[in-house]
Order: structure tokens, then C-alpha cells, then sequence
């Protein structure tokens, strides 16, 4: 009973985590972020100041950090994160400390975990790693003023699709042969943990091994944010809750509109699109031109701009035809020119 009472007082402290944060965004760092954001509307002259410029952020903020809104998130990630905790500290011994040894769960065969005990662990482990990278996330975005309700939908959909992602994986080892399989399960409890840290790269991984997905089949470029330098995978994850998934996205995004759902900073904002037009346009061939010193479309134009196509050419072996024609399409981009309008106005 006092074991129980113990166990269920420190998971309760694990997962309060997510509510403490919570109220600490909404009574400290909003108000900040709300000043922060007044000062760059004025730097963008966005408006011109005054009582409906302030009644008009007022009414941004209650929509965006809507107090009632954290209640069902926290709520969610919480319960998922309680229910995983429960798994690794429940048995005698805890899951965690036992790992797959035959003692590991209560009630085994003394000599060998079953199938579905291992299936077991692989859950546990992968909540776990999947907690681990939220802690990181949450202060992160505690730090950058930016902590909406949707960061924490965003954590529990993770930690569901860890889980299940981590079963998968388990049942691929299971699939593979004798010697190979014996090897991974030995190490099944940190493959778990690190499926709940990445687990889009786990996917990844058994996508590129399960033989019937073709390898063959012609697709468009996939234009993945990991080539835009600067972005990291928190990022990643940031831009994906405001529906940037990929380089095409992000250069076509509105930079206004990122200043007010992002924590980003204006200018990196900006330095993030610009990587990404001259991505879209010249692809594969990014590698090249950065190694030129070339790394946003303002560069590209640049360089166009004082007819250094034969000299890029020969650093790059990129045709010069092929780069003056992509300068056309870039100069003639009214796009380009606002982005270029808004560089001035930050600069």
C-alpha cells in the first residue's frame, strides 16, 4: 500500500510538470511576449500605434493564448504520460531498473520474457524517450516565449505515435533472423528510448527495409527542411504546427504571419525563406552554390547582378546558362522583391 502511495505520488510529480509550465507561460512570459511583439509591428510599421492598434493585439492574444484552451492539452499529454510512467514503475522490480532481464515484469516465466512482455517494455521505453524530448521542447518553448495550447497536443500525438512505432519495431525484430534478432533484442530497450526521441527516423528506417514499398517509382523532390541551415529538429517540429513541412512550404509562407505564431526571431525568419526560394529553385545543386558562399535568393541575385554566372559555374560546375535562367525567374518574382522590402525595413 505505502509502495503504491509512493509510486503514484511520483508520477503525479513527473507529470505536473506539464500544468507548472503551463501557468508559468500564461502569468510570466506572455505579457512579455505580447511587449515583443508591439515593437516589431512598429519596426514592420505595420500600424501606426494608438488604442485600436492595442485593443487589435488584445484580441490577438486572447484568441491565440486563450487561458481555457490549455485545459484538454495538458490534460491529454498528462494522462498518456501517467499511463506510461505507471508501466516502467509499476513492477517489482520497476521496469526501468530491470530492463529485459527474466525478473523484469511480475508474474513471468522465470526463465524467458514472452513476446507480448517485450511488446511491454518497447511501450514503456518509448514513452519514456518520448518524455525526455518533451522536457527539452516545453523549456524551450517556455524560454522563447511561445508556449501555446497546441505544443501540447503536439507532444501527446507524439508519445501515441512513439508507442506504436516502437511495437512495430519490435515485431520487425522479431521477423528478422535467428542471429540478428537475438542481437537487437538485447539492446530492445534503448532502441525503445531512442524510437521515442525520433520517431519519424525509426519510420523512416523500416519504410526503407520493408521490400514492398518500390524504390523505383518516380516522385517529385521531396525538398526537406533539414537542407535549410539553421533549422534544427525542434524547429522542425515548430514549423510543422504551423502547417510547414517542407522548403516548398516555408518559402511560400507568410513572414508576418510567422512573426505572430513562431518564437523566431524576424531576421532569421527571413534568412530561413530566403534559403528556401533558392532551395526550390536550384535543388540538388544547393550543396554547390553555398560552398560559392552563396546561401539566399539575395546572394543569388547578387551575384547575377554583377555577371559573376561564369565564375560561379566554374566553382559549382553548374551551367551558367542553367543559373542565369533561374536569376531571371527569381528577379522577375514580386515575392522576392517584398521579402527584399522587408529585409531594408529590419535591417
Amino acid at each position: 500500500m505505502e509502495r503504491n502511495l509512493m509510486l503514484g505520488l511520483g508520477i503525479f510529480i513527473l507529470c505536473s510538470f506539464f500544468t507548472f509550465t503551463a501557468i508559468s507561460f500564461r502569468r510570466h512570459r506572455l505579457p512579455k511576449k505580447k511587449r515583443e511583439y508591439q515593437r516589431i509591428r512598429r519596426v514592420l510599421g505595420i500600424r501606426g500605434g494608438g488604442d485600436g492598434e492595442e485593443q487589435l493585439i488584445d484580441e490577438i492574444f486572447q484568441t491565440e493564448f486563450k487561458g481555457s484552451d490549455y485545459i484538454l492539452p495538458v490534460f491529454f499529454v498528462t494522462l498518456f504520460s501517467a499511463l506510461g510512467f505507471w508501466v516502467l514503475f509499476s513492477g517489482r522490480p520497476p521496469l526501468i531498473l530491470s530492463g529485459i532481464s527474466p525478473d523484469g515484469i511480475s508474474g513471468i516465466d522465470p526463465t524467458k520474457l514472452s513476446y507480448s512482455q517485450l511488446s511491454l517494455v518497447s511501450i514503456g521505453m518509448a514513452i519514456l524517450g518520448s518524455y525526455i524530448w518533451s522536457i527539452q521542447y516545453i523549456v524551450r518553448r517556455l524560454i522563447n516565449l511561445d508556449l501555446i495550447p497546441g505544443a501540447y497536443y503536439s507532444i501527446g500525438t507524439r508519445i501515441i505515435f512513439a508507442t506504436f512505432v516502437a511495437v512495430i519495431l519490435h515485431h520487425f525484430i522479431q521477423s528478422l533472423n535467428t542471429n540478428i534478432k537475438d542481437e537487437l533484442l538485447d539492446i530492445l530497450p534503448v532502441l525503445a528510448f531512442m524510437t521515442g526521441i525520433f520517431p519519424q527516423r525509426v519510420v523512416q528506417y523500416l519504410h526503407e527495409k520493408v521490400f514492398f514499398f518500390s524504390k523505383g517509382d518516380k516522385k517529385a523532390h521531396p525538398l526537406p527542411l533539414e537542407m535549410i541551415e539553421g533549422i534544427n529538429l525542434f524547429n522542425r517540429v515548430r514549423l510543422s504546427e504551423v502547417g510547414i513541412d517542407n522548403a516548398q512550404n516555408l518559402a511560400e509562407a507568410n513572414l508576418k504571419e510567422l512573426i505572430l505564431k513562431t518564437p523566431y526571431n524576424p531576421l532569421l525568419l527571413l534568412d530561413w525563406i530566403a534559403q528556401a526560394n533558392l532551395y526550390i529553385a536550384i535543388k540538388d545543386d544547393i550543396d554547390g552554390l553555398r560552398k560559392a558562399g552563396i546561401r539566399t535568393v539575395f546572394d543569388f541575385l547578387t551575384t547575377g547582378h554583377q555577371n559573376n554566372f561564369a565564375e560561379i559555374a566554374t566553382l559549382t560546375n553548374i551551367p551558367s546558362e542553367k543559373l542565369a535562367t533561374i536569376h531571371t525567374i527569381i528577379n522577375d518574382d514580386p515575392r522576392i522583391s517584398t521579402l527584399n522590402d522587408v529585409r531594408e525595413k529590419l535591417s
